[in-house]
């Protein structure tokens, strides 16, 4: 049952979806990063595979975000905030409880990493 919702969740997204068939370079991106995040939580290849779907719908969704939305930050910031929750209940769905709490903690490690970075050069 919990496939099937999110299989219907996945399907929704990707009707949903107005960009077209990612570039080259999101799709590198998005698979550098499923990799990572398989290592990272420990996936196995069918898990890894769903993971990779959705991090690419998510990439997809906020693409369609900055063009539709890129005169209006609070709109963007909005719809960015939707996508970021609707990708994180989708992963949750991907991930067994136990990959789920490490998923947030990898999570929390790599926003800490960006906001360090971000202040080196102030």
């Amino acid at each position: 049952m919990k496939n099937i919702l999110i299989l219907t969740a996945l399907f929704s997204l990707a009707v949903a979806s107005t960009q077209a068939q990612p570039t080259p370079a999101v799709q590198a991106a998005v698979a550098s990063q499923a990799q990572r995040m398989a290592q990272e939580l420990g996936l196995s290849p069918d898990q890894h595979a769903r993971l990779r779907q959705v991090l690419l719908l998510t990439r997809q969704h906020m693409d369609a975000d900055l063009t539709t939305h890129h005169d209006d930050p609070a709109a963007l910031r909005t719809a960015m905030a939707f996508d970021r929750a609707k990708s994180d209940e989708l992963i949750r769905g991907v991930l067994t409880p136990a990959q789920y709490v490490r998923y947030q903690q990898y999570k929390a490690a790599r926003i800490g990493q960006l906001h360090s970075t971000s202040q080196v050069g102030r």
